[in-house]
């Protein structure tokens, strides 16, 4: 059953996420919640949705990430006109503070641990589409 999100277009959210697994699960609980949701399988794809598609309403990235890291990705997207008060949430593994602020540092607007609970991200996600 999908879920009315209260914006009147659908909201578009970017997920870089290495790991298959991973990535259809977050693709499951954005879609089920209205989100239209588009996927990049790595830090590589992520910078090329940066360079040549119109900006999400979110993304959320991956820490650890091949070819890019989720810091790399979201340094660049900071750097891109259009993007740049696009709030991005990273999604890792990696819960040290140091990993955090690290993120945050870099222009990270949120920051959730794996593995995360899906109420949450999801009120997460919300909350940030709804600042943004």
């Amino acid at each position: 059953m999908t879920h009315q999100t209260p914006f009147s277009n659908p909201v578009r959210v970017m997920v870089a996420e290495d790991d298959p697994d991973m990535s259809h699960v977050l693709e499951f609980l954005l879609s089920r919640e209205g989100f239209s949701v588009r996927l990049a399988k790595d830090g590589r794809d992520a910078l090329r949705a940066i360079a040549v598609e119109d900006p999400f309403d979110l993304v959320i990235l991956d820490v650890m990430m091949p070819f890019a890291s989720g810091i790399q990705v979201v340094r660049a997207l900071r750097q891109q006109a259009g993007w740049r008060d696009v709030p991005v949430m990273m999604v890792s593994g990696k819960g040290s503070e140091s990993d955090i602020v690290a993120a945050i540092e870099a222009g990270a607007s949120d920051y959730l641990t794996k593995p995360f609970r899906p109420r949450e991200l999801v009120a997460r996600v919300r909350a940030q589409i709804t600042r943004g």
